[in-house]
């Protein structure tokens, strides 16, 4: 006899909840800087303004990643003039660099590349947030920095990627050379600061105040820039006053392609846009959606399209103002069709063979991305390079300069530390910018902004944004998931195929037999691909950011309320 009583069963599945709102949405890797940015968001103030905010407050919070003796890549859409621009602000040679400025003997010195006055680029930060507030931003510099001043003065909590930082061994090299990082990095028993511990920076502070009455150009001109000039110096650089007096950021191509539809634009060299719309290009020969996230078919075609996209980029990429470069050709479809006949089956090598001892590296660099409520959208990274950049401080004023010089090409076929090698095209001049794997950029859907996405994480930024866009455009996923999945990184194959926790044993093993050399990521741990994004959907903003350090996505709602994500929060 059958029952007539019907049967309630609890759902199988739901929508995943995330952070998502209508005013305005910002991603970073600090809950700190996302709140500021959106506080500026919820004052009237544009995303112009809401990114000198964030920036400034990375700069106080975050200084083992990035920060006022650094520089930046930012790519912005103005709605008011329908246009994405990009403003390259990474930071420029000294005047008086020469080719052979790492070189003794004609040996490469790696102190000097990593920890000397010989590595710091004109710092490039400042000056840059100062040409975007002015002329593209609606608030005061005073009402800007207002956030990262209250935590310089104030305090925050140290995050628990900071607190690890200060055990890598480039860190301790930095601490036993300097009294001054001692002092202004340690505790008065010169103990580490630890996760949760309150850390406050006065010096700083009064920087800051100083910019906020005077305006960004003394930190460029007068007693600040003499004593960057002196510090530098004084550790075995070549900077003059003028190298400060007389720096401004350059305004650089976009480069524009599209991805199954979906219109992609990204930074131009000295950036490395085109290095990821090359891999995009290849990969677009390929229907990986119907081969499924992540399976071995997949993976294979991303490794492939990254090892083929390094190969060109460590030949023919460069500061198109010091070399002539076509990277026109580099992210055409023609090209990519050619690149992507070399595919096979298997495994392949795609270049000389001169990166098989590649070192290590873990990463830094921060990256956030912000679309405010009328459209208009940042995509900034800003770095000083290794953590806390070459060590060197400037006592008075707080702040640790960059060693960004390292990423210049000290010898051709020489490894950087960040295991990439290049030729003569990045030697080292006066006034020049050195290759760069920062890669802001943005996607537009029916020409309208659909995301802004970035990432930190030295070489592991392109093949990171790479496999996010794929993420959202193949596998319809939104920031939440689509910056948490695990990830993949190939830059040859002899270095190996690099691969987070979550892809099954018998993926790695199908894997293998394709001639790939498999380095597992344990489940404690991640890979330097720190992603951020914010993506726009019919009018509903989502926010998100990797939890691979202390990431923070945050929404701004109609009604002036905040929804935040992320580790450390008041």
């Amino acid at each position: 006899m059958k029952s007539n009583k019907k049967i309630y069963m609890w759902p199988s599945a739901w929508e995943k909840p995330v952070v998502k709102g209508t005013y305005g949405a910002v991603s970073s890797n600090s809950c700190y800087a996302t709140q500021a940015g959106l506080e500026i968001l919820n004052k009237g103030g544009n995303a112009f303004d809401a990114a000198v905010a964030v920036s400034l407050v990375l700069s106080v919070v975050e200084e083992h990643h990035s920060g006022i003796g650094g520089g930046c890549f930012t790519l912005f859409y103005s709605v008011k003039d329908n246009e994405t621009f990009a403003l390259d602000g990474r930071g420029t040679a000294p005047k008086k660099a020469t080719k052979d400025l790492f070189l003794k003997d004609g040996e490469v010195q790696d102190e000097w590349k990593d920890l000397g006055g010989q590595s710091v680029l004109v710092p490039g930060l400042l000056k840059t947030m100062d040409v975007l507030l002015k002329k593209y931003g609606t608030m005061e510099l005073k009402e800007v920095v207002l956030p990262a001043l209250k935590y310089a003065k104030e305090g925050f909590e140290i995050g628990y990627t900071y607190s690890l930082t200060m055990h890598d061994d480039s860190v301790q090299r930095k601490i036993n050379l300097s009294n001054e990082f001692k002092k202004l990095y340690l505790k008065e028993d010169k103990s580490f600061y630890k996760f949760g511990d309150i850390y406050r920076n006065e010096k700083i502070a009064k920087l800051l105040e100083l910019i906020s009455k005077n305006g960004i150009d003394i930190f460029y001109n007068g007693e600040i820039a003499e004593k960057i000039v002196n510090i530098v110096n004084k550790n075995g650089g070549c900077f003059i006053a003028e190298d400060l007096k007389k720096y401004m950021p350059k305004i650089r191509k976009v480069e524009v392609s599209t991805y199954r539809g979906y219109e992609i634009k990204s930074f131009s060299p000295p950036s490395s846009g085109a290095t990821l719309i090359e891999m995009l290009n290849i990969i677009e020969n390929k229907n990986i959606k119907d081969m499924g996230h992540n399976s071995a078919e997949t993976i294979h075609i991303l490794a492939e399209a990254m090892k083929l996209g390094f190969s060109d980029r460590n030949v023919v990429l460069a500061d198109p103002d010091y070399a002539k470069i076509n990277d026109d050709k580099l992210i055409s479809k023609e090209y990519a069709k050619e690149r992507y006949s070399l595919v096979s089956s298997e495994a392949k090598e795609y270049t000389s063979g001169n990166l098989s001892n590649i070192k290590e590296y873990n990463g830094n660099t921060s990256h956030f991305s912000i679309i405010d409520r009328y459209g208009n959208v940042v995509s900034q990274t800003q770095t000083i390079r290794d953590w806390f950049g070459s060590g060197i401080i400037v006592d008075d004023y707080g702040f640790v300069l960059n060693n960004g010089m390292s990423d210049f090409s000290a010898l051709a076929g020489a490894i950087t530390s960040q295991g990439l090698t290049y030729g003569d095209l990045n030697a080292i001049e006066g006034g020049k910018i050195p290759l760069s794997s920062m890669s802001p950029t943005i996607v537009f859907k029916d020409k309208k902004p659909f995301m802004s996405i970035g990432a930190a994480g030295g070489p592991r930024i392109i093949t990171g944004i790479l496999q996010g866009i794929i993420n959202a455009i193949d596998y319809d996923m939104l920031p939440e998931q689509l910056v948490n999945m695990p990830f993949i990184n190939c830059l040859t194959k002899n270095q190996g195929l690099e691969v987070e926790y979550g892809i099954s044993k018998d993926t790695l093993n199908i894997l293998e037999k394709k001639g790939h050399i498999i380095k597992e990521i344990p489940v404690y741990q991640a890979m330097s691909t720190m992603l951020n994004s914010v993506m726009n959907i019919d009018g509903v903003l989502y926010a998100a950011s990797t939890k691979r350090v202390d990431g923070c996505g945050g929404v701004l709602f109609e009604n002036g309320h905040i929804a935040l994500e992320g580790i450390i929060q008041r």
